[in-house]
């Protein structure tokens, strides 16, 4: 939080026109965001932080704004959602211009790729102005963060160790492969091993977890990446105002919380009459088994854990049930139908689940669901990306 002296310093500097790095709004639409994203983004690598005046007119003349707390924590919200991933890193403040009040809102360059985006679009300031980023622009951002071009799952996860992981689980793991390798007298070490498997990296002489490990095989994922769990609710009703019957906070590496959200699908899953065939009266599952597991694995292998807190969430409702996941599709995923091209947001994810037997690699799964449903009596699932991705399935009663 800057102090007041400060603040009007940056306010007078801001004033003085806008640039690269400072905006001027007449309110607190949300183009904030996009220029929010564009800051963040810092396609000038100015290092310095962005400025948004709220408050100000296109003439650069402050003209006030509501300045009140609840205005403030309205941007707040905007700022922390999903709707804009990578979160930002940003502070809101109050300032007297003239007898106006208006806020400041101050936007840090984020540090690491991936490239911000809101709604799956990234934004980036050229001269005076916020703009779709072009693919050149991405080009740029990726060649001067070398870093952030692999992928999170396979970076190291600074601030853990290999205290974080279940050492004892991987430990059995390394023993095998050893003792079933021809020559196990050059088989590497235990540490050089999490390195092939990309479980960690060696960073400044030490051996640091990857995100991936830390998911997988962390003794307290939360701990280091507070979002990933998945809420799972279920209504006595149609929408969320509903009563909750049951609710569940799924947490625990990804293999414990796929075996959980399984566990809480199957027994929430009810048998129902069908049309009769005959002189036989059908029993079909309200919703197709396989199709569920299949969702769930969406919930842990395919969602965005960088840059947000956000849980997924399983709302199951009278009618339907909502599969929430943080972030859009992924790469060529967003190409064409949802579901019909695929890509791997966390490829090294998807290859220890593979590995463990809890997913197969094979780019199917959504079509799956589509046959799955279609052959129980099911109505096609609806898809909408707002920040999260929301996959809805519908009863056949």
């Amino acid at each position: 939080m800057s102090g007041a002296g400060e603040i009007l310093a940056i306010v007078k500097e801001a004033l003085a026109g806008e640039s690269e790095w400072s905006e001027w709004k007449e309110s607190d639409s949300d183009d904030v965001v996009r220029s929010a994203c564009a800051f963040s983004n810092d396609l000038g690598d100015s290092g310095r932080p962005g400025v948004i005046l709220i408050g100000v007119n296109k003439r650069g003349e402050p003209v006030g704004t509501d300045a009140s707390d609840e205005a403030i924590q309205r941007v707040v919200n905007r700022l922390k959602s999903t709707k804009i991933l990578p979160n930002p890193s940003f502070g809101v403040q109050k300032a007297d211009i003239a007898g106006c009040e208006i806020l400041v809102v101050r936007v840090q360059p984020y540090p690491v790729p991936p490239v911000v985006e809101v709604n799956g679009v990234p934004w980036v300031r050229v001269g005076t102005s916020t703009q779709r980023a072009t693919e050149a622009d991405r080009v740029r951002l990726n060649e001067r963060r070398p870093e952030g071009r692999q992928p999170f799952d396979i970076r190291p996860h600074r601030g853990s160790d290999l205290g974080a992981l279940a050492l004892r689980k991987l430990r059995e793991r390394y023993d095998v492969a050893r003792h079933s390798d021809e020559d196990d007298q050059t088989f590497p070490e235990f540490e050089k091993w999490l390195g092939q498997k990309n479980l960690a990296r060696l960073v400044d002489g030490i051996w640091v977890p990857t995100t991936a490990a830390v998911l997988v095989y962390g003794v307290d994922p939360l701990t280091y990446l507070p979002g990933a769990l998945v809420e799972f609710a279920r209504y006595d009703g149609v929408d969320v105002d509903s009563t909750v019957t049951s609710r569940r906070t799924i947490t625990g590496d990804l293999c414990d919380q796929l075996e959980t959200i399984w566990a809480q699908l199957n027994a929430n899953n009810s048998q129902v009459v069908a049309k009769e065939q005959g002189i036989r009266t059908p029993y079909p599952p309200e919703y197709p088994v396989e199709a569920l597991r299949e969702l769930a694995r969406n919930q842990v292998q395919h969602r965005l854990y960088e840059g947000t807190n956000a849980p997924g969430r399983i709302n199951w409702f009278k009618d339907r049930i909502e599969f929430y996941n943080p972030g859009g599709p992924y790469g060529q995923a967003k190409e064409g139908e949802f579901g019909d091209q695929a890509d791997y947001r966390n490829p090294t994810i998807t290859n220890l689940l593979v590995e463990l037997g809890y997913v197969e690699r094979l780019g199917r799964g959504i079509q799956r669901v589509r046959r799955l449903l279609e052959k129980n009596g099911n109505p096609p699932f609806e898809v909408r990306t707002d920040g999260y991705t929301v996959i809805t399935i519908r009863s056949h009663t």
